[in-house]
């Protein structure tokens, strides 16, 4: 570890340490614009620029010293940039010489020269770098005039021109606009798309004062674009979804944990007046590091948009609003003398561990049948050892089984650090490397330390040295074939998949030193495959990282609502049901006497069943645990936009036991947190970094396969997110992805409008034939319910006639 000093400052930093965060690290400052926190660092913006001077070793191999017997400096002829300059032992680095200030003022100035005077009205005042940095290190030469009571100073410009006008408005997408004016060509939206998700769609275009920022792509593509609009250092990238909606310092900023998918990536709730207004990615780097999804950042609009606010009780075929005392009235007299076996209880995908909990609990006392979590795979994810991130990264080869950039997008972004051969940075006193010089531009991706199978092309396909594409419900005999080959037996045939490119991934397995596999949906959706992953990494020494649909799916099965031997929930059964955050299928709401729904928002399947609606928190509104896909526990805090009245899911289950006249098990977060406490020990007060649990557990699969033809595609995008305009026209009408040979038997033709009705509901969709499936295949997307399952399904044409 190379020694040097920082000014007055004597330091040791790690090997390959950029001068920069060595800066920051002895405690000193300097700007910098065109750096990021995991971009690779290219000294484009020339603010960092310090005196940097070394020691040089003489012709015997020792240092050449001054008259003191000191090793003397040499000073670099020019001032250097920082954050591409390596910091090496014996180094002086200089940060407060006058030189070095007029310098960075000077940058300061130039970067101004063309900017436009428009803070007030500008989304980013209050959180603009460049504002910041025009205040510490700006240029200001004063002059003084006389007045009345003295002297009175003057801050002088030069800027006695007409400033450069470019494109003020330029849309990118439904959600990121460009301001061309106020870009001042930092790269960062540029390295981002190429770096981190592996798509270069930005660049700059033209040359000298006539440069910006363009793409041939537009709109961007959905996915991972919002980053760019957190990493932008002035307002030229903004979120259309919060735009003008607030000034930066009018939000009520709320740390939490977004229960999108299980990644359990870090968020800002940005909140004003009681609704959410903006998501941001904060910084976590054991999970996201500074990055998050589209669908987390943007897919945030349906929770103000009709809001249940009240309780709502079924009179005369419509539910009408409801006092609280008249909904308990109404279910003590629907509940007497109801016995705890008919009752049926379901909680949301999202469902914290104080849930989870709970839930388990009342099943266990009322000894019912009928309980467990939306989206629960039949084979628990707890299983499955969980891998870190990190082992993940370290690992040489990967085999990967599913979609991780709609299933759990993060992943994908990790896939493609592990692509680099990228492990995690060295942490400094100021955190994550700012510059960090492992980081170059167009790095390689090592394709051959990928495979990639799924029932579809995914985005992953072209970054993989092997890839496949099966019919859905192969992913079992995919699975078992490969480990047939491993294990020195013949293998079944694989449709799609030739035994050729099977043996290429044994061989590249059994070569590595390290190996993970990655599994989604669709293998947790077939018992025997998801057995035979486990028993295959149990033989050969391989991580496993499973990807449940449900977010919180591991912590919900560790406290116990998981229910193998009663019917799934897919199934009719229990006549009294209550369901917190989900709605059940059609034909289970049907067959029961009694249907309570504790909801944030109406779906049409709760208008046409439900008898009694309770308003209920989102997962942005609540306090709570919840267990990520590593087995990492994080906290979610409650940002303040829950209507007067609403409940978690903790109060609505009490309401419903006392209704029934049975104590709930824990009836606030406080008491089932403590509950947990002592019977799991988990800790009262978490780090920030979370905490690892991971208890040994061995759950019964569930019974049953998939017996339809239509394949549920996971998408990162969820059913409740689409009631928001802007989603909908960003995504455009679902797609039912059919190959062309299927089509034709079929009568589909390319772009024809159907509706395609499921036990999830009926959805329109656009035909769009896909050569690139195995024949037989049918694709729609999931949008979060019964993701990775087969359905039976009926195809209709719009007027309501079969196809």
């Amino acid at each position: 570890m190379p020694k040097l000093r920082i000014n007055d400052r004597e330091i040791e930093v790690p090997e390959g340490t950029s001068v920069l965060d060595a800066i920051f690290h002895a405690g000193y400052d300097v700007p910098y614009f065109c750096s990021e926190r995991h971009l690779s660092p290219i000294g484009a913006c020339r603010m960092c620029l310090v005196k940097v001077g070394a020691p040089r070793k003489g012709k015997d191999g020792d240092w050449i010293r001054d008259e003191e017997g000191n090793p003397r400096i040499f000073w670099f002829p020019k001032l250097m940039a920082a954050c591409t300059t390596r910091a090496t032992e014996g180094m002086v680095v200089d940060t407060l010489a006058d030189e070095v200030k007029k310098a960075q003022a000077g940058m300061v100035e130039f970067h101004l020269e063309n900017h436009p005077l428009d803070c007030p009205t500008c989304d980013k005042g209050g959180a603009c770098e460049l504002q910041d940095r025009s205040y510490e290190y700006g240029l200001f030469e004063k002059y003084y005039t006389q007045t009345q009571n003295g002297l009175k100073t003057v801050l002088y410009s030069r800027f006695a021109f007409t400033k450069r006008h470019a494109d003020k408005h330029h849309k990118l997408s439904e959600f990121v606009v460009l301001d061309r004016e106020r870009c001042i060509h930092c790269k960062r939206c540029v390295r981002y798309f190429e770096e981190i998700p592996g798509e270069e769609v930005l660049d700059f275009i033209e040359r000298g004062n006539h440069t910006f920022i363009g793409s041939e792509e537009v709109p961007l593509p959905a996915g991972f674009s919002g980053n760019i609009t957190d990493i932008c250092p002035v307002g030229a990238l903004l979120d259309l979804t919060a735009r003008f909606r607030a000034r930066n310092w009018e939000f009520e900023k709320t740390p939490t944990v977004d229960m999108n998918d299980a990644f359990g990536a870090a968020i800002w709730v940005d909140s004003r007046s009681g609704r959410i207004e903006r998501i941001r990615a904060r910084e976590h780097p054991e999970t996201n590091e500074i990055w998050i999804a589209d669908a987390a950042r943007f897919g945030h609009g349906w929770t103000v948009r009709d809001r249940v606010t009240a309780p709502l009780i079924r009179k005369d075929g419509e539910l009408v609003p409801a006092s609280l005392a008249e909904a308990e009235a109404y279910l003590r007299e629907r509940l007497a003398r109801v016995r705890g076996e008919e009752v049926g209880l379901l909680l949301a995908a999202d469902g914290t561990l104080e849930e989870g909990y709970a839930f388990a609990e009342a099943a266990r006392a009322l000894k019912a049948d009928h309980f467990g979590f939306e989206n629960a795979t039949r084979f628990p994810a707890a299983n499955l050892p969980a891998a870190r991130f990190e082992e993940l990264l370290s690992a040489e080869f990967a085999l990967v089984i599913g979609d991780p950039a709609e299933e759990m997008p993060n992943l994908y972004l990790r896939l493609q650090e592990f692509l680099k051969g990228i492990t995690p940075a060295p942490r400094y006193y100021h955190g994550t490397p700012i510059a960090d010089l492992r980081l170059e531009e167009r790095m390689p991706r090592r394709k051959e330390r990928l495979a990639v199978f799924a029932a579809y092309p995914t985005r992953l396909h072209r970054f993989a040295g092997i890839a496949g594409v099966y019919p859905p419900g192969s992913a079992g005999p995919l699975v078992e074939a490969l480990s047939a080959i491993l294990n020195g037996k013949r293998p079944e045939p694989v449709p799609g998949v030739p035994e050729a490119e099977l043996r290429r991934v044994a061989e590249r397995f059994l070569a590595a030193g390290s190996r993970a596999i990655v599994v989604g949906a669709e293998v947790l959706e077939a018992p025997e495959a998801a057995q035979a992953v486990a028993d295959l990494a149990r033989s050969k020494g391989a991580l496993v990282f499973a990807m449940p649909p449900a977010a919180g799916a591991r912590g919900l099965e560790a406290v116990g609502l998981w229910n193998p031997r009663g019917p799934g929930w897919e199934e009719p059964g229990a006549r009294f049901l209550f369901a917190f955050g989900a709605t059940p299928p059609a034909e289970v709401l049907a067959s029961a006497r009694l249907r309570v729904l504790a909801l944030s928002h109406l779906d049409p399947q709760a208008r046409a069943h439900a008898d009694l609606v309770l308003p209920a928190k989102t997962f942005y509104e609540k306090r709570g645990y919840t267990v990520n896909a590593e087995g990492r526990l994080l906290e979610l805090r409650p940002a303040p936009t829950a209507p007067m009245g609403s409940m978690d899911g903790l109060e609505a289950l009490a309401f419903w036991l006392r209704a029934m006249g049975k104590k709930p098990p824990a009836a606030h977060y406080r008491e089932a947190r403590e509950r947990l406490h002592e019977r799991y020990r988990l800790p009262l007060d978490l780090p920030e970094e979370g905490f690892f649990w991971r208890p040994k557990l061995r759950l019964a699969a569930r019974t049953g396969k998939d017996e339809g033809e239509l394949f549920l595609q996971p998408t990162m995008w969820k059913e409740r997110m689409l009631r928001d305009d802007r989603v909908r026209t960003a995504l455009g009408a679902p797609r039912l992805r059919v190959h062309p040979a299927t089509a034709k038997k079929l009568g589909l033709a390319q772009g024809a409008r159907v509706e395609v009705a499921t036990r999830y509901g009926r959805r329109d969709a656009t035909v769009a034939l896909d050569p690139s499936l195995a024949e037989g295949a049918l694709l729609l997307p999931a949008y979060g319910r019964g993701t990775g399952r087969r359905v039976p399904y009926r195809l209709l044409v719009p007027a309501g006639g079969e196809a």
